[in-house]
C-alpha cells in the first residue's frame, strides 16, 4: 500500500522550512458571508472585535471529549477545547459561555463542532476516555473515522440519538446557535487512500436518516446544522462513499462545507493524488456541488486554507489568495481552517 504523501517532503516543507506562521490580512480574508473553524485559543480576554465574522464553529477535533462526555454544567471543570492556540484566556466550562455570550453581543453565530474520530488503532489507551467506554463503537477498518451506524449500550440509543441529545444539553448550557458534523460524517472514507469505500453507494440511505435524526433537534432548538463533505469529492464521487448531498439537503443540512485543501492536501499530505485535491480540481469539484443543491436550502461554504498547528502546516498567503480568487465565484461563502492566528493578532 502507497503512502499519499512523500514523507521526506511534507517533513522537509513543514516541519523545517516553514516553522514562522504566516501572516494574513485581516480585511482580505473577512469578506462576504465569513464563517470560521477555531476553538478556544482564538480568542483574547476582553474579546477582541470581530468584524465582518458572521460566525464561528467551536471544533474539537481529535479524540472528541467535550462533546461525547458532557453531562451537567461544571463552571470550574475544564473544557480541554484550546488544542491550536496560540491563546490561553479561556479554560473552563464558564469561560467558554461567556465567550459565547460575548460573540453574541458582536452579532457572531457559535456553533458548536466536533470530529467523528476514533484514532489511528494505536490500541485503546490512545483514544478518549467516553470512546473507551463504549468499544461498540469502533473504527471503520483503514479509517480514523468511527462506525456511525450503532446503538449505544449504555444508553440504549443510536449514535445519531445520543448526538442529537448531547447538543440539546449543550445548546441549552451554552446557548449555541447550531451544530457542525466534522470529519468522519459524511459517507465512508479512507483519507490516505481515497479510493477505498467508493463501493458504499447503498449506504446513502443511511447517512440520510443519520442526519435527519439529528437536524431535527437542532433545528426543534433554533440552531443551524452545518457539515464538512466528503473530503471535496465530486458529487458523483461523494455518492459512491454514500454521501448524497441533495438527500443530506432534504433531511435537514443547512450549510454543507466543501473541502478545498489544495495546499495542504494537493501539495503534502495528499501529493501523490495532486491532480485530485489541486486547485483545478477543487473548483471542478466544488461546482458539481453548488449545482447539484441549487435548488435547495442548504448553502455551501469552501473552506479557506490558513493553517493547522496540530497538523504542523501553514498556507502560503499568496497561494490562499488565488483559492480565494478561484473559489469566492463558485460557493456562498468562506470558511476559514483554521482561524485562531488571524483572529487571536486582532487587537481589543
Amino acid at each position: 500500500m502507497k503512502l499519499a504523501f512523500d514523507p521526506v517532503r511534507v517533513i522537509k516543507s513543514r516541519f523545517f522550512s516553514n516553522l514562522q506562521r504566516p501572516s494574513f490580512d485581516y480585511q482580505e480574508i473577512i469578506q462576504g458571508n465569513t464563517w470560521a473553524c477555531t476553538d478556544l485559543g482564538a480568542f483574547r480576554r476582553p474579546l477582541q472585535p470581530l468584524r465582518g465574522v458572521k460566525g464561528v464553529v467551536i471544533m474539537e477535533d481529535r479524540d472528541p471529549e467535550f462533546f461525547l462526555g458532557f453531562r451537567h454544567y461544571k463552571p470550574t471543570e475544564q473544557t480541554h477545547l484550546n488544542r491550536h492556540g496560540p491563546l490561553q484566556f479561556w479554560s473552563t466550562q464558564q469561560d467558554l459561555k461567556h465567550l459565547v455570550r460575548e460573540l453574541h453581543e458582536q452579532k457572531i453565530n457559535v456553533l458548536i463542532g466536533f470530529w467523528n474520530y476514533g484514532g489511528w488503532g494505536f490500541g485503546l489507551l490512545s483514544r478518549a476516555s467516553w470512546l473507551r467506554s463504549h468499544p461498540e463503537l469502533q473504527r471503520v477498518a483503514g479509517s480514523s473515522d468511527l462506525e456511525p451506524f450503532v446503538n449505544l449500550d449504555k444508553e440504549g440509543i443510536s449514535y445519531a440519538d445520543f448526538i442529537a441529545h448531547q447538543y440539546q444539553k449543550l445548546a441549552e448550557t451554552f446557548e449555541f446557535d447550531g451544530l457542525m458534523l466534522g470529519d468522519g460524517f459524511c459517507g465512508y472514507r479512507a483519507f490516505g487512500q481515497p479510493d477505498t469505500y467508493r463501493d458504499r453507494e447503498e449506504t446513502a440511505a443511511s447517512w440520510t436518516d443519520f442526519y435527519r435524526v439529528i437536524a431535527e433537534t437542532v433545528h426543534r432548538t433554533k440552531g443551524q446544522l452545518f457539515a464538512y463533505d466528503c473530503m471535496g469529492y465530486s458529487v458523483s464521487e461523494a455518492q459512491r462513499h454514500g454521501a448524497d448531498y441533495r438527500h443530506l439537503s432534504e433531511a435537514g443540512l443547512d450549510t454543507l462545507v466543501f473541502q478545498s485543501y489544495p495546499q495542504a492536501w494537493g501539495e503534502h499530505w495528499l501529493s501523490r493524488y495532486a491532480e485530485r485535491f489541486d486547485l483545478d480540481a477543487c473548483a471542478v469539484n466544488l461546482r458539481t456541488v453548488k449545482k447539484a443543491l441549487r435548488d435547495t436550502k442548504t448553502k455551501v461554504l469552501y473552506s479557506l486554507e490558513l493553517g493547522d498547528s496540530v497538523e504542523k502546516w501553514w498556507a502560503e498567503p499568496q497561494k490562499t489568495k488565488k483559492q480565494m480568487e478561484r473559489l469566492d465565484c463558485l460557493a456562498d461563502g468562506r470558511f476559514l481552517v483554521w482561524a485562531n492566528d488571524i483572529f487571536g493578532n486582532v487587537n481589543s
